[in-house]
């Protein structure tokens, strides 16, 4: 292999990531958000196969991780044997059937292969980074463009195919869900240590409802989830390490 080849197959698999600025004093009351640096688009079937690969989690089942489909059309399937396969032409779809442990675990792929932190976004990061530099209600405006968020769809589609949002990032409303660092809180419940519940943003294909996609709506799914519609992009920088 080439050196050219080999910088080819790198960006093909290495998340991109660009710069978001810190909050400052926000208005609201909320703490502020120190700045950090995150995934253009969630992470891809094609990368997470690669770390599949690296890791040799092709070759036997990872149920704690992901619960990848028989059948074709995500990109990624469990063959009879309990291997899995690759599809390179939906290479570019968002992975989803992958548990909120399967993202950490390829985050932490990704800080031995880059070198620096890796990880999933705090709630308040992932709201802010979605509302642009003039905190959007959704990534591209104050109104819902139901067309660009939720079009009539079956499943995901290929990442980065709707315009970036201020700070250059695709496909933060719709699409997909996106996992969180953050646990299940509940006021006056138990202590969010006890609970296996983690928040996911954005809202997915398989919604309808505006308010379903608004940056600041909160839904939370068990962190053993396995399901089509929720998927997660990658934080790279130093920062408070999953819980």
């Amino acid at each position: 292999m080439t050196v050219d080849e080999s910088d080819t197959i790198a960006a093909a698999v290495t998340p991109t990531f660009v710069d978001v600025p810190p909050t400052g004093v926000r208005p609201d009351g909320a703490a502020p958000v120190a700045g950090f640096r995150l995934a253009v688009t969630p992470t891809t079937v094609r990368q997470y196969w690669h770390h599949l690969v690296d890791l040799g989690l092709d070759r036997s089942p990872a149920p704690l991780l992901h619960g990848l489909p028989a059948t074709a059309g995500t990109g990624l399937r469990t063959t009879p044997a309990g291997t899995v396969e690759f599809d390179p032409d939906l290479g570019d779809l968002p992975v989803t059937w992958v548990t909120w442990h399967g993202a950490t675990t390829y985050c932490r792929w990704l800080t031995t292969r880059l070198g620096v932190p890796c990880r999933l976004p705090e709630e308040a990061e992932w709201r802010h980074a979605a509302g642009g530099p003039d905190g959007l209600r959704w990534a591209l405006g104050n109104e819902f463009d139901r067309p660009v968020y939720a079009p009539p769809v079956t499943g995901p589609r290929p990442v980065g195919r709707t315009p970036a949002n201020g700070f250059g990032l695709h496909d933060m409303t719709g699409n997909v869900f996106e996992w969180c660092q953050d646990r299940l809180a509940t006021p006056g419940g138990p202590e969010p240590e006890t609970l296996g519940s983690r928040v996911i943003k954005g809202g997915a294909f398989t919604v309808r409802n505006p308010e379903s996609f608004d940056n600041a709506t909160i839904f939370t799914a068990d962190e053993l989830s396995v399901v089509p519609y929720i998927g997660f992009r990658v934080v790279s920088s130093p920062g408070p390490a999953p819980r």
